[in-house]
């Protein structure tokens, strides 16, 4: 494909920071990123059949997850782009918003651009997502909102806050679950910070993994909290960017951003792991005060 950017598995050994997912629109190799796959494999376990602490609206009864729904970990594609998706959000409206990351909807994303200078797709860009009958549309990126609001190149900020909002056309609503692919679950935003050695759940659909479902666990978290430093069982790469990443007690974690292998450099291949309550928190003041995560309480590690 085209748009199967930058497989330079040679560059690993340098021990480089990069994105997990392809940029969209930009088929030049610069790097060793490349777009998702669209591998749909799932192991569902039986679920609960209860509205697990769902938002308050949109109202809707959530009954038992199937294969065939829009649910965390579902593929989105842009541009040229293919990313796995994370969590289900609602702004309190009449609205479903499923997540991703905001590198998936950058041409920038595979040339070491900073996101508070990088290009972006310009909100409101038709979206594919998984499952769905109708087109999404992207609603919110976390690397447009921090260029927006005057953020500085090569902070904290700007380097962590990779987060992105799909909007779900209403007329797919009745195919929304929130419930995560494998694991289930979440079962609520996860607030704070996660200590160091907690286990750690994903779900990714790239065509270069071995594993779709990871477990592993949290290695490190930077001074100012925006992303941690995990170690998977299958490590993430280029695909699974956006992947949903579920705290051992169920509750939603983060957004799998980076992929920083090293191979005699350091004892794992390790990913990065955006803070989500961090990422929600600025979405919130940038786009819609009322964004909240919409949970299901079953969980499944």
């Amino acid at each position: 494909s085209p748009h199967m950017k930058n497989i330079h598995l040679s560059v690993l050994l340098l021990s480089l920071l990069t994105a997990c997912g392809g940029g969209s629109g930009d088929t030049t190799n610069t790097s060793n990123n490349a777009p998702a796959g669209n591998d749909s494999v799932d192991n569902d376990v039986a679920g609960d059949s209860n509205n697990g602490g769902a938002a308050d609206t949109p109202a809707q009864n959530f009954g038992q997850p199937s294969n065939s729904q829009i649910r965390p970990g579902v593929i989105v594609t842009a541009m040229g782009s293919q990313c796995t998706s994370n969590f289900i959000f609602s702004d309190g409206s009449s609205n479903f918003y499923i997540g991703a990351a905001a590198h998936c909807f950058s041409p920038d994303s595979n040339s070491g651009a900073d996101p508070c200078v990088a290009r972006n797709e310009a909100l409101g860009i038709p979206v594919e997502i998984e499952n769905a009958a109708f087109m999404g549309s992207l609603a919110y990126s976390s690397w447009q909102s921090m260029q927006d609001d005057g953020e500085t190149a090569g902070s904290g900020i700007c380097t962590g806050n990779d987060f992105a909002l799909v909007k779900i056309d209403a007329r797919d609503h009745a195919n929304v679950h929130p419930a995560a692919r494998v694991f289930q679950g979440p079962t609520a935003l996860f607030t704070g910070d996660a200590n160091i050695g907690d286990d750690i759940f994903t779900y990714g659909q790239s065509p270069f993994s071995l594993q779709q479902a990871k477990t592993g666990s949290i290695q490190s978290q930077t001074p100012d909290g925006w992303i941690y430093s995990v170690s998977l069982s299958s490590p993430g790469v280029p695909g699974d960017s956006g992947s949903a990443v579920l705290h051992e007690s169920g509750k939603a974690l983060g957004v799998l951003s980076t992929l920083n292998a090293c191979i005699g450099l350091c004892p794992v291949a390790s990913n990065g792991v955006v803070n989500l309550e961090m990422a929600l928190t600025y979405a919130q003041s940038q786009f819609n005060p009322g964004l909240k995560l919409i949970s299901w309480d079953t969980f499944s590690p």
